[in-house]
């Protein structure tokens, strides 16, 4: 909000400058965004009185005169034809710089004007910055003394802009913000004073009154004032409204604008002669009805609307906008003036409903005064009466409703109660003067602080503070107005501790963290799936998967985005196939997320019939790796994906193994997949993802991918890991080749080896898979590396070789291993 400095002269005396006037008002709570102080530009002038005036001696026009300036008497050349002898008059010096209508400025220069020296210039309102008017040099009152500078006169302004919160509607008014600077500063407001002289005729003789009770209008004010003789408003008028940004109109109109950013209460006048049926009812409008605004827009009014309306047709929208019809013109000869409270929910609505905004709406919506309305009729009246001629008619139309607050609200605080929260000692007399300062009063207020033994004082909210409900609302008004920056302060001694993250999140980071490390990206779906994509991959509806049958979204955002997800496999699949197709080559992604499984047989107020299951996927496709002195990149294979898993499970301290699943994941290939424990524990499945599958996504790349369970995951984690100290001894290795069936997997193998229990073995480490024409059909070869080390000294040949005999006389036995 604009606020001018002149115009909060007129409430409060402000000596200060607008520096301090600008600390004043960002303490008191209203932060000054701006300020613009246009009289900086013109600190040059200063006040001269003309001694002589003669024509020019070669020019009809111009005139040579001797003007003082209070100091220097100095011979000036002017073109005004009011110039004369007498005058008290605007004066620019030498090196003077005046602002030119192209941005750019202009430095008065000693010059000679027609062969005669002109020392300085005489200024017209538009070439200091006052008008458009350019008739003639601006003339002074003659009781202002030469030397003045005429920035001290009052003609420039200077304007804050405010950063009003929503629940501070009396900051919305001139008088609101001289308020706070008046306790600011500890002096009194000066009363409105205006002189409303009435007809004898009564308004109710011109015109009806009728207000719907309830529909949204508690209290409506209605004046009629006659023989009203519309013309531009005085100057005084027209510099108030332009300096807070608006447009003077006629007097009539310009009054109210007043009003308004005076007191904040908002009117409305009509022309009497285009209201027909010589009645006002205050109504809810009929679907349908039209009306078009003031600012010449057509608009179609629903039953929610509340209209102002005459005898048959609405006038007005309610709090938002005048109809066109009614508006005051140059040819208004008889006024209704309004004054009245709207509901501030029913006035939000309609003006954001029809796209209007108004300053008006923009004050009923926060809330105005419930108590201002006939005292600002009146007070507007009064000045139509004085600026326009009109004839006042007594006893203004009144409606006041039983849902119209009748007092203001009650609200106590307590003396001990705001030293505690403030931290400052008070007395009731202090408490008292700074919530009256403001505009509250005190129920039964007495000289003297409350009784021994009494702490608690009442006071009554004006009706321009609906902000001040509670107790807690008083205490920040008496720490406002002592001063934020007068609270003492001391910095608490306490010893600060991090809080323990909750395990999912400790898992969640973790998990983040390793695969990030690994090369993977992480990929952040929507939280929803698609039904199509989740058939897909789990097939059609069947009651032994859960999965296949997702919960569907009441109000889903599209088609595509319509159930709930049961895992991240299809979203995956979805991310993998759009990466194909932008980013062509390698593809690394994993995700945590959740799925969800409808369970109504559950469904209560505090189960809502769903299963939340975090899970995580990892899936690798197309290019893994290039391998040395090869040209083409390797693609992913079961190995790769398998080295990837478990090297995650170690990263976060697990083992984990491998093994063919009890149940076959039907998108996975068959003879690819596998079921992943930890312990005895499955936690979810890896493999490879099955060709008629991505087929249905568009896939064309070899496809990798695991799914496991959080909480399983979660829990495995919190088994207690115990250090095992690793050797400083030098370590022997020696190679064995075994030769056995090709359905015989590594994991079977390493368990055989682990089982004989082979004394001081530290390590196993596969070499080479070899498979072909130098080996039997249907088996293949393996070569293992076995690492030997002890704890407490460096093995001799003797002892890693009779340990390493001893086990390969043991893979024998069973005769599934033959050694090469």
């Amino acid at each position: 909000m604009k606020v001018s400095l002149n115009w909060l002269k007129r409430h409060v005396d402000l000596p200060e400058s607008a520096e301090e006037i600008e600390k004043a008002l960002t303490a008191a709570g209203l932060e000054v965004e701006g300020k613009e102080e246009p009289g900086k530009m013109f600190s040059g002038l200063v006040v001269a009185k003309v001694l002589t005036c003669e024509a020019h001696p070669d020019s009809d026009h111009l005139h040579v005169t001797t003007v003082n300036d209070g100091k220097d008497t100095l011979q000036v050349v002017c073109g005004a034809p009011n110039a004369a002898a007498g005058q008290t008059v605007v004066f620019a010096p030498i090196g003077t710089e005046l602002p030119m209508p192209n941005g750019e400025k202009l430095k008065l220069k000693k010059m000679k004007i027609r062969g005669v020296e002109s020392n300085g210039m005489i200024c017209a309102e538009d070439e200091i910055g006052l008008s458009e008017n350019h008739d003639g040099i601006l003339v002074l009152d003659s009781s202002i003394p030469a030397g003045t500078p005429f920035v001290n006169l009052g003609f420039y302004d200077t304007v804050f802009e405010l950063n009003v919160t929503p629940n501070r509607p009396d900051a919305l008014s001139h008088r609101g913000v001289a308020r706070e600077l008046a306790a600011k500063f500890g002096r009194d407001l000066k009363p409105i004073d205006f002189d409303l002289k009435e007809s004898a005729d009564d308004t109710a003789s011109r015109i009806s009154l009728e207000v719907v009770p309830n529909a949204g209008c508690s209290c409506y004010v209605g004046r009629v004032i006659e023989n009203v003789k519309v013309a531009p408003s005085p100057e005084w008028l027209r510099r108030l409204l332009s300096a807070v940004g608006l447009t003077p109109i006629n007097n009539v109109v310009d009054i109210t604008n007043f009003i308004l950013m005076d007191i904040g209460q908002p009117l409305h006048s009509f022309d009497m002669n285009q209201l027909s049926g010589n009645a006002i009812k205050v109504r809810r409008a009929r679907d349908g009805e039209k009306i078009t605004t003031i600012d010449h827009r057509d608009h179609e009014l629903k039953s929610s609307d509340l209209a102002i309306c005459d005898g048959d047709r609405p006038a007005c929208v309610a709090g938002v906008m005048g109809g066109v019809e009614s508006e005051i013109t140059d040819k208004t000869v008889n006024v209704f003036l309004e004054s009245a409270y709207f509901n501030p929910t029913i006035v939000r609505k309609q003006s954001k409903r029809l796209g209007i905004s108004s300053d008006s709406s923009y004050r009923f919506e926060r809330g105005i005064d419930p108590f201002m309305q006939e005292f600002a009729c009146n007070y507007a009246s009064a000045l139509i009466g004085a600026l326009a001629a009109g004839t006042v008619l007594k006893n203004p139309l009144k409606y006041v409703g039983e849902d119209h607050p009748k007092t203001g609200a009650e609200v106590w605080i307590r003396v001990s109660r705001a030293e505690k929260v403030i931290g400052i000692p008070y007395e009731a007399d202090q408490i008292r003067k700074l919530l009256t300062s403001i505009g509250l009063s005190e129920k039964m207020p007495c000289a003297a602080a409350p009784e021994k033994g009494e702490d608690t004082l009442t006071f009554v909210v004006p009706g321009f503070r609906p902000d001040l409900e509670r107790e807690v609302d008083l205490i920040e008004e008496v720490a406002r107005l002592t001063g934020f920056d007068q609270i003492p302060y001391s910095v608490p001694s306490f010893e600060a501790r991090p809080n323990n993250l909750p395990a999912d999140e400790v898992l969640g980071r973790k998990i983040r963290y390793a695969l990030s490390a690994m090369g993977l990206h992480e990929c952040l779906s929507l939280r929803f799936s698609n039904k199509a994509i989740t058939s897909a991959v789990f097939g059609a509806p069947s009651e032994n998967d859960p999965r296949s049958n997702p919960a569907p979204l009441l109000n889903p955002l599209s088609e595509e985005l319509g159930v709930l997800p049961t895992s991240l496999v299809p979203m995956m699949l979805k991310s993998v196939a759009e990466n194909e197709k932008n980013r062509p080559g390698s593809v690394r992604l994993f995700e945590v997320g959740k799925a969800q499984f409808a369970e109504p047989e559950k469904r209560s107020d505090r189960d809502p019939g769903f299963k939340e299951v975090p899970l995580l996927c990892a899936v690798i496709a197309g290019h893994w790796k290039t391998k040395a002195l090869e040209e083409k990149p390797a693609a992913v294979s079961f190995a790769d994906m398998k080295g990837l898993l478990v090297s995650f499970m170690k990263r976060l301290g697990l083992h984990a193994e491998l093994r063919k699943p009890a149940r076959a994941e039907a998108f996975l290939h068959p003879e690819i997949q596998a079921e992943i424990l930890c312990g005895k524990q499955v936690l979810g499945f890896v493999g490879n993802v099955h060709p008629s599958v991505l087929k249905k996504f568009d896939i064309g790349y070899e496809t990798y991918l695991f799914e496991i369970n959080l909480n399983q995951l979660e829990a495995a984690t919190r088994k207690k890991v115990t250090f095992t100290p690793f050797s400083k001894q030098v370590p022997t290795s020696r190679d064995i080749s075994l030769e056995v069936d090709k359905h015989m997997t590594h994991e079977s193998i390493l368990a055989k080896i682990k089982g004989f229990n082979p004394k001081n073995l530290a390590e196993i480490q596969l070499k080479s898979i070899y498979e072909g024409e130098k080996i039997a059909t249907g088996k293949k070869n393996l070569v293992y590396s076995l690492v030997y080390q002890a704890m407490d000294r460096t093995l001799t040949d003797d002892e890693v070789n009779k340990t390493h005999n001893k086990l390969r006389e043991k893979l024998v036995q069973s005769g599934e291993i033959t050694l090469r």
